[in-house]
């Protein structure tokens, strides 16, 4: 039955050690909603009916295509290890980027500070802090150890904890500032950030992101949105991709394809740069 194929596959992904907290959390979110929709147990198939289902109850497109692409996770691992029918092909479901936009946008350095400074002073705020510095992921920044710290060197241990790393562990050159708020932090296996035992530390993240935007008169931003504030400083400060890549975590293809945003103030700069305007001043070509 549909609904035995989503509780088998999430009792294992619960039990994957390269899983974050986090995306153990948001599986299990996402799973009760798909077998708590009455045609869970008898049809497999009727995915239609499903998203229309989900429409009516005001769900965001977003959402619903979230909770597809975690139904399709969950039948493409019962085929592969539970020998269950071809997984069914999922509906299509158009998302208009210009009405969903929360998670594309792209805070500027000063909007991000004026978030931070709206936060209280706590852990909450130094992760936030740590994002904007490194351009690490969330999951990345809430799972730090205190092993992960090196304070002699000044590097930071990004995706070195078990369930962290999506592309491998990098160590990343802290500023000065960031390393004296992370000073007398311990050292061990500890956690490097204290959230009081938050069953879901991510969601708790962005709820304080969001309210410290509110509190600042900022438009609002994701962690995510800090993630690709960071990509944009590094290549506009003409970093080299590779490089650039190195320090957040990316290939180059993905970072400069999905991550690299383009302003109005860089095509006015490269405008300016390239002297387009000018033309009859120009030596002559050879």
């Amino acid at each position: 039955m549909f609904d035995d194929i989503i509780r088998t596959w999430l009792a294992d992904a619960q039990r994957r050690p390269d899983l974050a907290k986090s995306t153990k959390v948001e599986y299990g979110r996402i799973a009760r909603h798909l077998i708590a929709w009455p045609g869970a147990e008898d049809n497999a198939h009727a995915l239609t009916d499903y998203v229309e289902a989900r429409r009516s109850a005001g769900v965001a497109p977003r959402t619903i295509v979230l909770e597809l692409r975690v139904l399709s996770i969950a039948t493409h691992w019962a085929e592969r290890h539970l020998g269950a029918p071809r997984p069914p092909v999922l509906p299509r479901i158009k998302v208009d980027q210009r009405v969903f936009a929360l998670n594309h946008r792209t805070p500027t350095p000063a909007e991000a500070a004026a978030a931070i400074r709206a936060m209280a002073i706590d852990d909450w705020r130094l992760a936030v802090r740590l994002i904007a510095a490194t351009g690490a992921r969330a999951g990345e920044v809430l799972a730090l150890r205190c092993s992960d710290l090196d304070l002699s060197s000044g590097r930071l241990a990004l995706g070195a904890s078990e369930g962290a790393a999506k592309t491998g562990m990098r160590w990343f050159p802290l500023d000065a500032a960031t390393l004296r708020a992370l000073d007398g932090r311990g050292s061990g296996p500890t956690p490097l950030l204290d959230f009081s035992g938050r069953k879901s530390p991510l969601q708790a993240l962005q709820r304080r992101l969001r309210g410290a935007c509110e509190a600042a008169g900022v438009p609002t931003f994701t962690p995510h949105g800090l993630r690709r504030m960071v990509v944009g400083r590094l290549i506009r400060a003409q970093v080299d991709p590779a490089t650039a890549a190195s320090l957040t975590g990316h290939s180059i293809d993905v970072m400069l394809k999905h991550y690299r945003e383009v302003t109005d103030e860089d095509r006015r700069i490269a405008a300016e740069r390239a002297m387009l305007g000018v033309l009859d001043e120009l030596p002559s070509e050879r």
